[in-house]
């Protein structure tokens, strides 16, 4: 059984490398392959996702797509928001929090593919005009990113 987690792992490892946001994957096979509860779950979720998300931060670092500014803001919300919830974790009852991670992962997948849908048809209308208006050959995207740094 060893051999299976250590395969899992590192192909919900994987997946997340890309950006494609592992930790839900991993927390949805722990949830329906084990039986572990669902304060275990998350603490296991979480303490994957430190090894994962820093080695996967360290690149994106060195390709210099993070912008620290941006970074060190959010993290004060973000902070604040896991202080919070692992504090409700202690007093709300494992029942409910398990119907929360499965509405959570549903609410994420319906916005998902939302986004998917919205992208592919707007770019359809929008890749003339994008091209168009621009002269350099450079595209929105990296007008947006030299902007944000």
């Amino acid at each position: 059984m060893t051999a299976i987690y250590i395969i899992i792992a590192f192909f919900i490892a994987l997946i997340s490398g890309l950006g494609i946001g592992g930790g839900g994957l991993f927390a949805t096979y722990l949830a329906i392959f084990t039986s572990l509860p669902q304060l275990s779950v998350q603490g296991y979720n979480l303490m994957f996702f430190i090894f994962c998300a820093g080695a996967s931060v360290i690149a994106q670092i060195f390709r210099r797509k993070i912008n620290m500014r941006v970074v060190a803001l959010m993290a004060l919300g973000g902070v604040a928001g896991s202080l919070l919830g692992s504090l409700l974790t202690l007093v709300l009852p494992e029942e409910y929090l398990r119907k929360l991670f499965g509405i959570m992962l549903v609410a994420t997948g319906l916005i998902s593919l939302r986004s998917a849908f919205m992208q592919k048809y707007s770019k359809k209308s929008s890749t003339y005009t994008d091209t168009k208006s621009n002269n350099a050959g450079e595209s929105n995207n990296d007008r947006r990113e030299k902007e944000d740094t």
